[in-house]
Parts: structure tokens; C-alpha cells; sequence
């Protein structure tokens, strides 16, 4: 489940994936304008690429700031994602403009950016929205302490399952801000499910260091990453309160996609 694809261990999301299929394809064009005549279309694309991501990262960045806000140095943890693509279309076009100028060579670089970025909107457009289905609420997962745990419980608000495991570097990078989320007064409740680990690992681990147990869940069977059908750890499910999943993050989460998710889980009708 998940708008994701694996290539061997490497766990690739769709968005991420046709933004590199429409990067290539837009420098592979700028190298054909120039070998067409369009003189220094080439190089100046690799700049606009750059320009691009850039300006994609400060368009996202900018329209949620409130998540940035009080750790402002998170903004530079571009592997949790977090792009805007008009954003990046317009840095890439103005890089363009100034550094090609009114010459000949504009046009030709400008059909070269247009036509992958008129690809993403198509794709985008074709690609059918994701029915992640229902949460299994009858999944059996336990405390650190070994008590059962009644997921039915959360039945009827919205909540977020973040799937981890000790082992799992992105996980341990952003547990501590999934942990201080659930202490928010209006943060929706937050599981975070262990998959497959001992009880006595997890608890050495959290105490280590220093974060709370009391959201942290057992999963011995790792039941659900088997209902969900997880590719890889971590992974973060928001569940509405009618309990249907309304969105899926694969590979490290931001605090800005966890506030994204949350919001789309409570507004889900």
C-alpha cells in the first residue's frame, strides 16, 4: 500500500520518482536543443535544475512555516521531502531568463522546461488517487509493559500509526519529534508501533534516549505491516475518524507532512 515502488532495498515514493523522470527528461531535451544550435541551453539547464530545487524547497518551506518555525534548521532535512513544484518550475524559469538573456537560445530552453513540466501535470492528472481502504482495527498490539492494547479505542477520531524500529535510522531520526507532537494539547493521538522487536530492546532504546513510553506500541508479528502491506520502515498512517486511511508517508516524515497529514484526517468527510 502506498504510492511507493522498491528497487532492490531502496525505497522509492511515485512523486519522487516522476520528478526525476521529468528532471532527466528536461535535461536530456536542453542537450538536444544544443546539439540543434541553441548554443549554452545545456549547461544552463544543470544551473536551472539546481535553481529549481531550490526554490521548490523555500515555495514548500514558506507555505508552512508554522511547522518550521520552532526548529528552523529542519527546513535543511531535504530527505524527508517536502517540495513545491510550480515553485521550482518558476526558480528554474527565471534561472533560465537571466542567465540565457534575450537570445535565440531562450525559447528552445523554455520549450525544454515546458515539456516536463506539462509531463508532471499529465501524469499527475493520470495517475488515479490512492484508496488506501480501512484501518485494521483488529490488529493485536501490545504495551511495552505487555498489557493488551484496544485499538477500538480509537474509533471515532482521527489518529496517526507511525510504523518504526530500532534498527531503522530514519526512525530513530524522527521519533523525538513524532514524541513531542503527542504532548501538543491539540495533537490528534499518535501510535507509534514497533515492528517485530523484543519489549526489553524497546524499552532500553526509548530510555536511552530519553523519550516517553507511553505511545509506543508492540507489534511482535508485525500484523500490521502485513495489513497495510509496508515495503519498508518508517511509515506513517493517518486515519480519519470514520477510520478510513486518508494519507500515507513512506521514509522519514517532517514535522510539516505530519501537520499536512493531520489536517487531512480531520477535515476527511
Amino acid at each position: 500500500m502506498g504510492r511507493a515502488i522498491t528497487v532492490g532495498p531502496l525505497l522509492i515514493a511515485v512523486d519522487r520518482g516522476l520528478a526525476v523522470l521529468c528532471t532527466v527528461a528536461f535535461l536530456a531535451l536542453a542537450a538536444f536543443a544544443e546539439r540543434r544550435g541553441a548554443a549554452r541551453v545545456s549547461a544552463v539547464a544543470t544551473s536551472a535544475v539546481v535553481a529549481g530545487l531550490v526554490a521548490a524547497r523555500i515555495g514548500y518551506v514558506a507555505l508552512r512555516w508554522s511547522s518550521y518555525r520552532d526548529d528552523p534548521w529542519s527546513a535543511l532535512a531535504i530527505w524527508q521531502g517536502g517540495f513545491s513544484p510550480v515553485a521550482g518550475i518558476v526558480g528554474a524559469a527565471i534561472l533560465l531568463a537571466v542567465r540565457l538573456g534575450l537570445t535565440r537560445a531562450l525559447v528552445p530552453a523554455f520549450g525544454a522546461l515546458a515539456v516536463p513540466s506539462l509531463l508532471w501535470i499529465a501524469l499527475q492528472a493520470w495517475i488515479p488517487p490512492v484508496n488506501y481502504g480501512p484501518f485494521p482495527y483488529h490488529t493485536k498490539l501490545a504495551a511495552i509493559d505487555g498489557t493488551s492494547l484496544d485499538l477500538q479505542k480509537l474509533r471515532g477520531r482521527p489518529f496517526v500509526v507511525n510504523l518504526w524500529a530500532t534498527w531503522c535510522g530514519p526512525c530513530r531520526r524522527e521519533l523525538p519529534m513524532l514524541v513531542g507532537a503527542t504532548n501538543r494539547k491539540d495533537s490528534v493521538p499518535i501510535l507509534l508501533a514497533n515492528q517485530g522487536e523484543d519489549a526489553a530492546v524497546v524499552a532500553a532504546f526509548m530510555a536511552r534516549e530519553k523519550l516517553g513510553e507511553s505511545s509506543v506500541a508492540l507489534d511482535h508479528d508485525r500484523s500490521l505491516s502485513r495489513a497495510l502491506a509496508i515495503a519498508g520502515y518508517p511509515a506513517t498512517a493517518f486515519v480519519a475518524a470514520d477510520g478510513t486511511i486518508v494519507q500515507f508517508q513512506l521514509g522519514e516524515i517532517s514535522r510539516a507532512a505530519l501537520a499536512d497529514g493531520i489536517d487531512i484526517a480531520r477535515n476527511h468527510r
